[in-house]
């Protein structure tokens, strides 16, 4: 008797990897909204961190895991009170079972655990030690991996991702866009948008620039940094480089034509017409006035 050949047909493939990181961020970390045209696995393995998906947010804790779609808007924002270690597992996959996990926030039970456990085992053992630096974007290199613990990765991962499809119910909520996780997203982009502002003092206030950045269109963006701040974002940019102006000119170590240069303005009269407009004063009649 002839036994009949009968295949397999793959329910969920995953056909590469583009990045695995383990991160250690503490309780200021974040990073504007981003979109790529893979899936993105994030676990929190210890503290919280707030996920931002296209203007719905929510709060994710250790234990659980959120994944986010190709082409998906996201950032993801500390809260201020809490460090976070996190793992984030960016990969291909096109099948359509992959849906299922759209808009949802998983709470690992101990079976889905040990699988992540395992799977970063075999990526320990295919790259060495995870990259923990977000801004390193260098391709994975599977040159020296140990035999078997690539293809053990993506074992490991599909039967990850089938223990969340089979998981309890309970375990598993979506992602809704309620008042809370709006409330959620728009404080922590603005948070975002105050901290950029922070780390770019010698840039030209710009409006277009922080849309482009944070992939936001001007009437939303400027309508909750108004409602956070109370200031439009080009007055509060301002401001905070007019702050910095003070600073260095309390410090003395500068000149005002050094403090204008340093700060990125074009010129001295602009930046002496911005000084006077945010304090009253001049930029001489300032220092005058602090060393009296």
């Amino acid at each position: 008797m002839d036994f009949k050949f009968v295949p397999v047909t793959p329910e969920i493939e995953i056909t590469g990897f583009h990045s695995i990181y383990y991160f250690e961020f503490d309780k200021n970390f974040y990073h504007t909204p981003e979109k790529h045209a893979f899936w993105e696995l994030v676990y929190v393995d210890d503290g919280c961190i707030n996920a931002i998906v296209d203007g719905v947010g929510c709060e994710l804790s250790k234990g659980q895991v959120i994944f986010h779609t190709p082409d998906e808007p996201h950032s993801h924002i500390a809260n201020h009170r809490d460090s976070s270690n996190l793992v984030v597992i960016s990969f291909a996959c096109s099948s359509p079972m992959m849906t299922y996990f759209t808009r949802k926030i998983f709470n690992l039970g101990k079976d889905s655990q040990k699988i992540l456990s395992l799977f970063l085992k075999e990526a320990r053992n295919a790259i060495g030690h995870l990259p923990g630096n977000y801004h390193n974007k260098s391709p994975l290199d599977f040159s020296h991996a140990i035999p078997g613990s690539v293809q053990l990765m993506q074992c490991y991962l599909v039967e990850f991702l089938f223990s969340l499809i089979r998981s309890d119910e309970a375990l598993v909520q979506d992602m809704l866009h309620t008042k809370a996780s709006r409330l959620i997203a728009e404080s922590s982009l603005v948070t975002s948008m105050e901290r950029f502002m922070e780390e770019h003092l010698a840039d030209t206030p710009s409006l277009p620039l922080l849309c482009e950045h944070f992939s936001l269109s001007r009437t939303y963006l400027c309508r909750i940094f108004k409602e956070g701040t109370d200031k439009s974002p080009v007055d509060y940019w301002i401001e905070l480089k007019i702050k910095e102006a003070k600073k260095l000119i309390r410090e003395g170590n500068h000149n005002i034509t050094q403090i204008s240069e340093l700060l990125g303005y074009t010129s001295i009269h602009h930046f002496t017409r911005m000084f006077k407009r945010v304090t009253g004063l001049s930029p001489t009649a300032y220092r005058t006035s602090v060393r009296l």
